[in-house]
Order: C-alpha cells, then sequence, then structure tokens
C-alpha cells in the first residue's frame, strides 16, 4: 500500500512520531476503513495470517465485506429522494445552483459522504473551482491534519497531505489553510510557497457523525472492524480446514522410510510383511466453524439495527415484534442524521457560494439567496383493499370527498379545483366508455 510506505517515513523522519502515535493511528485506521470498504482487504488479512502460521504463505486468504454492507445499509439520510430549491433568490441563482449540482455531482457525492461519515466518524467537504467549473471533493482523515479553536466546530487550519505520483519521499508536498492565508510545504513542513487565502474564509464544511464534543476526531466504529476481522479469519480457517478434510493424511505402519510408494488409481502397492497403510480423516469441525461465522455476522447486524437475514442469507426467525424495533430504532437514527445533514447542506451552499462569487465576478450568486432541503419520508405501505375501505368509510361519514382522495394519490395535483377537473374528465371518459350501462355513483358524492 502506498499510503503507508510513505507516510510511515514521513511520520519518523519528520515529526518523530512514535508507534503509539494518536494522529497517526488514526490516520492508519482510516485508511484501514476505506480500503475495508472498498474491498482492499487481502493486504491486512495477510498480515493477520502471518501472526498465527509459520509458514503463512501456504494458506489461502478469504474474506466477504461485511463492512460495506453495514455500512451502505445504516447510512440512511440519501436512500429516499433529496428536494434542493433555492428561496429568496432569483431565477438566475436557481440556474447557477442548477449547474454547480451537475458539474459537482452534488448527490452522488453527499450520498457517499454520508456513508463515509458512518464508517469514519469525521470527514470534509471540499468544494473547489477546478478548471472553470464547481466541484466537489471528500477529504478523509487519512491524509488531513486540523487545529481548532475553544471547540471542535471552530476550525482555524486544515493540513492536506498530496502524496506524488513518483512515491518518492521527497516528492511529498502539503497544502495548509488557514483563513488568511495558502501555504504550500515541502516534506520537511518547510513553506515553499504562499499567498493570501482569497475567500477569507477556510474552505471546507466538516462532516461529522455526531456532535463532537472533546475532538474534532470522533471516535467510534471499531467494533465492526474488528469484527470483519474475525470474520475474516474464520472464513479462511474454514478453507484451510476443507483442504485438509478433503484429502485426508495418508499414514504408513512399520514401513521403512526408504520404500517408495505411488497412490493414484489403478495402483497396487506391495507392502513387507507386517506393515499396514491407509489415509486418516481429520474430522475438523466444519459445521462449528460455519455456525460461528454467521453468528459474528448476525450479530454484527443486530449491533446496528439490522436485522441479520440483511447479511446472512437465510430464512429469517425474527418475531414482529423485533422487526417492529428494528424499524423504530432505524428510522430514529435517520431522523438524527436528517437534523445534522440539513445543517450540512445549508453551510455547504454558503460555501459554494463564497467561491462561486470570488471566480465569477460577472455572474453572482444574490447574498439573500438560500437554499431549502426536503428530505422525503416515505410512507408506510398500506394494502390497496385495506386503503379503499378505508377511503369509503371516510366518505360515508361525510369526512372527505373524492377531490381528497385524488389529491393523496397523486402529489402533483396541488388544488381542489384540479382535483375536481381531474374527476370530471375521468367521469366523462366512463360515461364514454360505458354508454348505456348505469354508472353507481361513489358514496357521499352526488353525479351531476
Amino acid at each position: 500500500m502506498f499510503w503507508n510506505s510513505v507516510v510511515d517515513d514521513v511520520a519518523f523522519r519528520t515529526w518523530g512520531f512514535s508507534a503509539t502515535d494518536p494522529v497517526l493511528m488514526r490516520k492508519q485506521e482510516h485508511l484501514r476503513r476505506i480500503e475495508y470498504y472498498h474491498d482492499l482487504q487481502l493486504d491486512f488479512l495477510r498480515m493477520q495470517l502471518t501472526r498465527h502460521f509459520a509458514d503463512a504463505s501456504k494458506i489461502t486468504p478469504m474474506f466477504i465485506n461485511v463492512t460495506r454492507k453495514v455500512i451502505n445499509n445504516i447510512a440512511r439520510v440519501y436512500i429516499y429522494p433529496v428536494t434542493r430549491q433555492i428561496v429568496k433568490g432569483s431565477t438566475t441563482d436557481t440556474e447557477l445552483f442548477q449547474a454547480i449540482a451537475l458539474t459537482s455531482s452534488l448527490g452522488r457525492k453527499l450520498k457517499l459522504a454520508s456513508r463515509y461519515c458512518k464508517l469514519l466518524k469525521t470527514l470534509l467537504l471540499r468544494p473547489i473551482w477546478r478548471d472553470g467549473h464547481m466541484d466537489l471533493d471528500l477529504i478523509t482523515g487519512d491524509k488531513t491534519d486540523v487545529t481548532y479553536g475553544d471547540v471542535p466546530e471552530q476550525l482555524l487550519s486544515v493540513k492536506i497531505t498530496i502524496y506524488p505520483d513518483s512515491g518518492k519521499l521527497e516528492d511529498l508536498t502539503y497544502s495548509l489553510w488557514t483563513a488568511q492565508e495558502f501555504q504550500t510545504l515541502d516534506y520537511r513542513n518547510k513553506v515553499i510557497a504562499s499567498q493570501p487565502n482569497p475567500y477569507g474564509v477556510l474552505p471546507f464544511v466538516p462532516i461529522w457523525d455526531g456532535v463532537p464534543v472533546r475532538d474534532f476526531w470522533i471516535d467510534g466504529g471499531d467494533d465492526l472492524i474488528t469484527a470483519q476481522d474475525a470474520v475474516n479469519e474464520r472464513l479462511t480457517d474454514l478453507c484451510y480446514v476443507l483442504r485438509l478434510q478433503g484429502y485426508g493424511q495418508p499414514y504408513t505402519i512399520g514401513v521403512p522410510q526408504s520404500t517408495d510408494f505411488y497412490l493414484g488409481p489403478g495402483a497396487v502397492t506391495q507392502l513387507p510383511q507386517g506393515c499396514s497403510m491407509g489415509f486418516a480423516s481429520t474430522n475438523a469441525p466444519i459445521s462449528a466453524i460455519i455456525e460461528a461465522i454467521k453468528f459474528l455476522i448476525g450479530q454484527t447486524a443486530v449491533s446496528y439495527g439490522l436485522s441479520a437475514h440483511i447479511l446472512i442469507d437465510e430464512p429469517e426467525r425474527s418475531s414482529g415484534i423485533s422487526k417492529i424495533i428494528s424499524s423504530q430504532e432505524l428510522d430514529e437514527a435517520r431522523q438524527d442524521e436528517v437534523e445534522l445533514f440539513m445543517d450540512y447542506e445549508h453551510n455547504l451552499f454558503n460555501m459554494f457560494k463564497v467561491l462561486w462569487n470570488h471566480h465569477n465576478p460577472g455572474k453572482q450568486f444574490s447574498k439573500n439567496a438560500e437554499l431549502k432541503v426536503s428530505f422525503e419520508d416515505p410512507k408506510p405501505e398500506v394494502d390497496p383493499l385495506v386503503q379503499a375501505n378505508a377511503w369509503t368509510a371516510l366518505m360515508g361519514m361525510g369526512v372527505i370527498s373524492p377531490v381528497d382522495i385524488v389529491m393523496a394519490r397523486n402529489p402533483d395535483i396541488t388544488s381542489r379545483q384540479d382535483a375536481l377537473a381531474y374527476l370530471l374528465t375521468v367521469e366523462s371518459e366512463m360515461r364514454t366508455l360505458n354508454e348505456g350501462y348505469p354508472i353507481t355513483p361513489n358514496p357521499g358524492r352526488t353525479v351531476p
């Protein structure tokens, strides 16, 4: 892994970090989680195997990505459509924001940011003017250092490590941002270029999986990574045991060591008198290992508010009560996420405005332009027959009319006048289709 080959050298030669330095450990852990999420687990698994086997090169590593499955299921803030619109602004403001959302892939990157937020607990969004348009970068903790004031939200500086394509330590540089200036540092932290910060603010938006209290970098999530390691080890054990169990172990009793054997179909081996040979089975606990793997995966899912069957392909045995509790837990967690990302989206929009207005003096956002974000909450599915019976009962009581039903079924119809016009159109069509047959009026409604 290129990151480790460079950062370890930088850490020990430049800052004098020890092997237990919290900054270096945090960066390594963030990198590890990112690579676990993106299926790059083999190198880490091989390192684990060297601790348990004298010759780990003979062991075939095996893993499944539990980390990504869990993270994608618990990062729920963007699983439903999100509506973004400009209010208190002009048509130009709307057009500018639509262009920025397109060029920056705003929707896709914010969805990935929400997943990284669950995975890493802390990261930064960086709006950036690049190649004549606005873009959006996700800055992760494996290459970032920050300083802050009295509270973690009071961000004072951001330093980003830029790893060179050459892989040489002397080519590594850093970008250091403050509200006042932007500096480029060499691998020894010496300033090689400096200029005033043209924006007057730090062009970053911090993202946290909760409220930061003790530190800018929020802790948590170690249980998922350790569970992933345990599952990988058990899967590797299973493959190794299956190989031994499948072949069996040949043995001889009383046969001189110099005796040659040929084992294969149609082969006949003559043994000296009083000698014997055979194959021994290892009788490995294969079923127990499989059950252990299922238990680890299932308990990991449950600890994150998920149903075990989401990660294990087997008939679900959970009760109706457990399903309700699981759903309520996930729904409550999503509401917490929505509150956080509502603020993050507004902060990001304000930062987009600052950067855009600086680089485009001839076509700017108006000062009073604001972003309105609507996170859709899907309604629970209702059996159509049950819903129809409920509407019929309500109309019979005179509580609602067919106009209310039309508006409930079609969100695009927002006025009662439009709903009534729609009903009259439907009625006219039905009379045409059923000409000569009487139409039974709906309860509670007078047909003209």
